[in-house]
C-alpha cells in the first residue's frame, strides 16, 4: 500500500501548550518549515492555576478565567492558612483557548503547518525520523520534538525512560454556586491537603466567576494507568465529605467533568541525536505541587528557541541540542531534585501529616508561600520532615490497633450475650 510523504525541517508531536510554545518560538527564530501533529488543540481542556506574570509574559491575558487575591490551604482535618496579595499573582486559566491563541501566533510563520491527526509509528532512516500518521500519511523530518504529554509517545516507540510518578485527576466544574463565606470568596483559591479518603495528590478548589467553581481531587501513584473508577470514587467521597465546599457544590449544578494525568519527576535526558523531550513527555511539571503551565510555557520556548538555532546551523546532533538541558538544569536542578527525591514521602502522607503542613504554611508570609508553590522553597527542615513522617506513622498504627480492638471487643460482647445481638 502506497503511503503520502511529506518532508519538514522540524516536526512537534503534540498541539498542547510545550509543542505550541516551541513552534512559536521556532517560528520566531528561523525560517524552517515545521509541522505540527495533533487531531485536536488543547485537547486536554482544564483550567489549570498558574502565575500571572507568566501569562502576561506570553501574551496569554484572553485566555484567563478569573483572577486571585487570596492562596488558601485546607487540610481535610480542619487547619487552614490564607494568604493575600497586594496584586493577583494566580489565575485561572482556559487551557484549550490559551493553545488557541498560541496556535493563531505560529501559524504567522509560512513554514508552519498543523498536520491534523495523531502519530502510529515512528522510525528512523539515517539522518531523518520517518513518523507514521493514521490516514497512510508519514512524515519526514530530522528534527523530532515530542511534546506528546502523558501518551510519551517517543519514549515508548524507542522504550527511553519515564517519569517516576503520576498525579491522576478528576474533578468538574459547577455552576449556579452561592457562597457566603467570606474565606471562600471567588478571588481566593484554594489547594486542599491530601488524604487516604478524598486522594493522595490534594485537591483544588478555583472559583471561576459567575458563581462557577472548579473542584476535584487527585491521586499520585508510580504507574501511568490508574483506574479511573478509584479516583472518581475518591473525588465523589471528597464532595459529600469535605466541608465546607461540600455544601455549596452540591446546591449547584455540576457540569463538565476535567481529568487527566500529570507526570511527575523530570526524565534523566531532554536530548539525543535529532531528538528533543519538553512538557510532560520530559516530565517538567512540577513534582511538589504538579503545575504544569509554567514549565511547558518557558520550556517549550526554550527548546523551539534552541532547535532554531540547530537549524541554522545544520546541526541536529545532540551536542549541539545539549543547551536546552543546560538552561533547564541552571533554573530547576535543585528545585526539581528535592521535589523528585520527596516525592514518595510526600504523596503517602497521612492527614496527620498534611494537617501540620498545613497549619505551618500559617507561620509563613505570602510571599515566602507564593516562593514555595512556584519554587519549591522549603518550609520544613530534614529533621521536621522525619518527625512528621515518624508522626505519621505512629498515628497510622494506633488507628490500626484501636480498630482491631474494637472488632475484636465486639466479637467477644456477641459471644458472651448472643441474645442482646438477635435480629
Amino acid at each position: 500500500m502506497s503511503q503520502n510523504s511529506d518532508s519538514y525541517n522540524i516536526a512537534i508531536i503534540g498541539g498542547g501548550l510545550a509543542g505550541l510554545s516551541a513552534a512559536v518560538a521556532i517560528g520566531a527564530n528561523s525560517e524552517a518549515r515545521v509541522v505540527l501533529i495533533d487531531k485536536d488543540i488543547g485537547s486536554n481542556s482544564p483550567t489549570p492555576l498558574t502565575f500571572r506574570d507568566v501569562v502576561q509574559r506570553f501574551g496569554l491575558e484572553d485566555g484567563v478565567v478569573n483572577r486571585y487575591q487570596g492562596l488558601s490551604l485546607h487540610s481535610s482535618l480542619g487547619s487552614q492558612s490564607i494568604h493575600y496579595y497586594s496584586d493577583f499573582p494566580l489565575v485561572s486559566l482556559n487551557y484549550r483557548w490559551a493553545c488557541y491563541l498560541l496556535l493563531t501566533r505560529a501559524q504567522q510563520s509560512l513554514g508552519f503547518t498543523w498536520q491534523r491527526g495523531y502519530a502510529i509509528g515512528l522510525a528512523k532512516d539515517r539522518e531523518e525520523w520517518i513518523i507514521s500518521l493514521n490516514g497512510d500519511q508519514r512524515i519526514r523530518a530530522p528534527l523530532l520534538i515530542d511534546a506528546s504529554g502523558r501518551a510519551h509517545f517517543v519514549a515508548r516507540c524507542l522504550h527511553l525512560a519515564r517519569p517516576r510518578m503520576y498525579s491522576h485527576c478528576y474533578g468538574q466544574i459547577f455552576s449556579r454556586c452561592h457562597i457566603t463565606d467570606a474565606e471562600l470568596a471567588e478571588d481566593i483559591c484554594l489547594f486542599l491537603g491530601g488524604s487516604e479518603r478524598f486522594g493522595n495528590g490534594g485537591g483544588w478548589y478555583y472559583p471561576l466567576g459567575a458563581g462557577r467553581i472548579s473542584f476535584g481531587f487527585a491521586s499520585v501513584t508510580d504507574s501511568p494507568r490508574y483506574p479511573l473508577r478509584l479516583v472518581r470514587q475518591r473525588y465523589q467521597r471528597a464532595l459529600q465529605e469535605f466541608a465546607p465546599y461540600a455544601g455549596i457544590l452540591t446546591r449547584g449544578k455540576p457540569g463538565p467533568v476535567e481529568r487527566g494525568s500529570i507526570p511527575l519527576g523530570p526524565v534523566r535526558r531532554f536530548v539525543y541525536d535529532g531528538l528533543m523531550l519538553v512538557g510532560d513527555a520530559a516530565g517538567q511539571a512540577t513534582p511538589w505541587a504538579c503545575m504544569g503551565v509554567e514549565p511547558a510555557l518557558v520550556n517549550g520556548q526554550t527548546c523551539g528557541r534552541v532547535a532554531a538555532r540547530a537549524f541554522k546551523q545544520g546541526d541536529f546532533r545532540a551536542g549541539g541540542l545539549r543547551q536546552y538541558e543546560t538552561i533547564w538544569a541552571q533554573a530547576n536542578r535543585r528545585s526539581y531534585r528535592q521535589g523528585t527525591m520527596f516525592a514518595p514521602l510526600q504523596w503517602t502522607q497521612g492527614e496527620e501529616v498534611w494537617d501540620k503542613i498545613t497549619a505551618s504554611y500559617s507561620h509563613l508570609t505570602s510571599e515566602e508561600t507564593l516562593a514555595h508553590l512556584r519554587y519549591n522553597e522549603p518550609i520544613h527542615s530534614l529533621p521536621i520532615l522525619g518527625w512528621n513522617m515518624v508522626y505519621d506513622r505512629l498515628g497510622r498504627i494506633r488507628r490500626g490497633v484501636r480498630d482491631w480492638i474494637r472488632q475484636h471487643l465486639r466479637i467477644w460482647q456477641r459471644k458472651q450475650w448472643p441474645d442482646s445481638y438477635a435480629g
